[in-house]
């Protein structure tokens, strides 16, 4: 066959192929090199965690058991402490497994304030008609369940102080939003606090304020946080004590906090 015939029938295809060869090559010396260059980085990435862990301690069995030993005993502690320092939840207060929380709350306050309010007016006692409840009934289960820890509080104070000669128990406050105490150390306690008034008129308040210390030490707190005796008013014979309570629970056990 003719070179320049076959040349010449068949030019513009050879140059296609040769100009195809030549883009090939040169674009796979480019991915090429950078694959190649990944690659070296990544065993140089891999090479260096490598002896980063090879050099760091790491925990040994019997140090992993000491501290779960540790996180045992310290949750223990904490309980402890809840028990002795945070009031008790009573079980009148709590929503009923599987119950409608709203409903328990409206049923449970509307009875609340017919009790506890006709019961001191009868032992001479005025109690402000709120109870320190929101304006607005609360709606979500946890602000439910934070307001009525509150009453649970305020049920008990009131009837403490009714026993002991108040003549009025009013400005009753349940702070529907949660407290978390400031400083270096937060606590990680959402403290809901509760303040009230409490007068006494012709009645001393010593041993109103004597029996809020002995429920405490009787293993039965109130969450007592503060506490303000105001000048005795001589000319109407009375004298008024402004108490703050704190009212909260133990944070639930996060996904995945204990040791493994």
């Amino acid at each position: 066959m003719n070179f320049d015939a076959f040349w010449q029938t068949h030019r513009r295809f050879i140059m296609g192929m040769a100009g195809g060869l030549v883009v090939f090559f040169i674009l796979l010396a480019f991915t090429g090199g950078g694959a190649k260059d990944r690659l070296s980085r990544s065993r140089i990435s891999i090479s260096r965690a490598s002896r980063t862990m090879a050099s760091n301690n790491l925990y040994a069995a019997n140090q992993v058991s000491e501290l779960k030993e540790r996180l045992s005993m310290l949750q223990d502690r904490n309980e402890l402490l809840a028990e002795r320092n945070l009031p008790a939840f009573r079980e009148r207060f709590q929503v009923p497994p599987g119950g409608s929380a709203a409903q328990h709350y409206i049923s449970l306050t509307g009875e609340m304030r017919d009790e506890l309010i006709g019961w001191a007016l009868r032992r001479n006692c005025e109690v402000d008609d709120s109870l320190g409840l929101p304006p607005v009934s609360p709606s979500q289960p946890q602000q439910i369940d934070r307001v009525l820890r509150g009453l649970d509080v305020v049920d008990r104070v009131v009837h403490l102080a009714v026993d002991f000669g108040a003549s009025e128990v009013d400005k009753i406050r349940i702070a529907q939003k949660r407290s978390r105490r400031s400083g270096r150390n937060v606590s990680p306690l959402d403290i809901t606090p509760i303040t009230l008034e409490v007068t006494f008129a012709r009645t001393s308040i010593a041993p109103f304020l004597n029996a809020l210390l002995a429920e405490q030490q009787a293993g039965r707190p109130l969450g007592l946080m503060g506490l303000e005796v105001l000048p005795r008013n001589e000319k109407r014979m009375e004298q008024k004590l402004l108490l703050e309570f704190g009212v909260g629970a133990l944070p639930a056990p996060q996904e995945g906090e204990d040791l493994q």
